[in-house]
């Protein structure tokens, strides 16, 4: 059961890390709704836009000219809080190797216990993370989606969620996956163990005891 409970942990923490990262470098936070214009497809993200013309065959970026010029809220927060949760989920997922008995590092069960002690708490706090910026994005890309709608503009490109927001909802997921089960490798860590001990064989003195 230990070793279970290890693999799903490292494999939930690898997902995390791997997803939050890749919900930030592929970009694609929103896109064209199925009641808009369809010549192209529309990508739009926390770094800029990008248009697939289906007539050239051509994909062309247009990233925002200033990080530093004033954006919506839901850009900024969603941006902090994705990219606190992928540095997060690095150090727990480090942390989690140390803690695991079958990695080296360290030895000692204290220490392993630390480890996998900071492995939960970094994972639950990059689950945290990506929960409130992946909540904050949706209610933004909600509130304007239902503007759009409200203007009744005939081919208007509105937009929906895209595949960059679900990949932030599975790294929180498995954010969240991996510190229940570290959790889990800190309680077994705890257990007694109750398997019989073995008294060393001896020419001890046997005593019989009679009652009458």
């Amino acid at each position: 059961m230990g070793t279970a409970s290890s693999l799903i942990a490292i494999f939930s923490g690898a997902l995390s890390l791997v997803c939050t990262v890749g919900s930030l470098c592929t970009d694609c936070w929103q896109v064209n709704s199925k009641g808009s214009v369809v010549l192209s497809v529309r990508c739009r993200g926390l770094w800029g836009e990008c248009v697939w013309d289906k007539f050239v065959k051509l994909w062309t970026c247009d990233v925002f000219s200033s990080y530093l010029n004033p954006h919506p809220a839901a850009i900024v927060v969603t941006r902090a809080s994705l990219i606190t949760a992928a540095i997060t989920s690095a150090g727990a997922f480090l942390c989690l190797l140390m803690g695991c008995r079958h990695f080296g590092g360290c030895q000692e069960p204290p220490s392993k216990r630390r480890c996998l002690w900071l492995s939960v708490g970094f994972y639950l706090l990059a689950g945290l993370l990506s929960c409130v910026g992946v909540a904050r994005y949706c209610v933004y890309v909600f509130s304007q989606h239902q503007y759009e709608v409200s203007l009744r503009i005939p081919g208007f490109p509105s937009f929906e969620y895209g595949y960059s927001l679900w990949m932030a909802v599975a790294g929180n997921l498995a954010a969240i996956t991996a510190a229940i089960t570290s959790y889990h490798q800190v309680v077994l860590s705890k257990a007694p163990d109750t398997s019989p001990a073995t008294e060393p064989a001896g020419n001890g003195i046997r005593t019989t005891h009679t009652y009458v």
